[in-house]
C-alpha cells in the first residue's frame, strides 16, 4: 500500500496514515464518550491488521504502527471534545477518500475500504457487553457503515 499512496499529494498520504485513527476515533466518540478500552483496542487492531490482512494494506498498518499511540493521542488533544462538532470534523476529512480512491489501484482502494468497515466493527465491538451482546446506540449503528465514505467498489 505504501507504494501506492507514494504517488499521491503528501497531505492526501498523510490523511491515508491518519484514517484508520480518525475511524477509531469517531466510532468510540459515537455514543458521546470515548473510554479508554475502546482506544486500547483500536491500538491493538492496528497491531493486528499489520501482519493479519492479506493484502499489501498490512503495510500501511505496519507503517502506522510504531506511531499510533502518539497519533492517537495528539489527534484526541487536536479534535473538540463535543462529540457532535468532532463527528463533524471527522467526517469532513473522511469524506475526502472519495477524491484518492480513484487516484489508487482499484483492487487497493476496494481492500482498504473492506479494511476500514471491518476496523470499524472491531472498535465498536470493544463495548460488546455480557457475552458479546452488541450494545450499540443508533449513532454508532449509523457510523459503522462509515456512510461518508462511498465504497470504490461501487464507482
Amino acid at each position: 500500500m505504501l507504494y501506492h499512496i507514494s504517488k499521491l499529494k503528501q497531505s492526501e498520504q498523510e490523511l491515508v496514515r491518519n484514517v484508520p485513527i480518525l475511524v477509531s476515533i469517531l466510532i468510540a466518540g459515537s455514543d458521546g464518550v470515548i473510554e479508554k478500552n475502546e482506544i486500547e483496542k483500536a491500538l491493538k487492531t492496528i497491531h493486528t491488521k499489520s501482519f493479519s490482512e492479506t493484502s499489501d494494506i498490512r503495510y500501511l498498518y505496519k507503517d502506522i504502527e510504531n506511531n499510533a499511540e502518539n497519533a492517537m493521542n495528539n489527534m484526541l488533544k487536536s479534535l473538540p471534545e463535543d462529540h457532535l462538532e468532532r463527528e463533524a470534523i471527522i467526517t469532513a476529512e473522511l469524506t475526502k477518500l472519495n477524491e484518492i480512491f480513484p487516484k489508487l489501484d482499484k483492487n487497493i482502494a476496494i481492500d482498504f475500504y473492506k479494511s476500514l468497515r471491518n476496523f470499524a466493527v472491531q472498535v465498536a465491538n470493544t463495548s460488546g457487553g455480557v457475552l458479546g451482546v452488541m450494545k450499540i446506540n443508533y449513532n454508532e449503528k449509523e457510523m459503522l457503515k462509515l456512510p461518508m465514505i462511498k465504497n470504490p467498489e461501487s464507482e
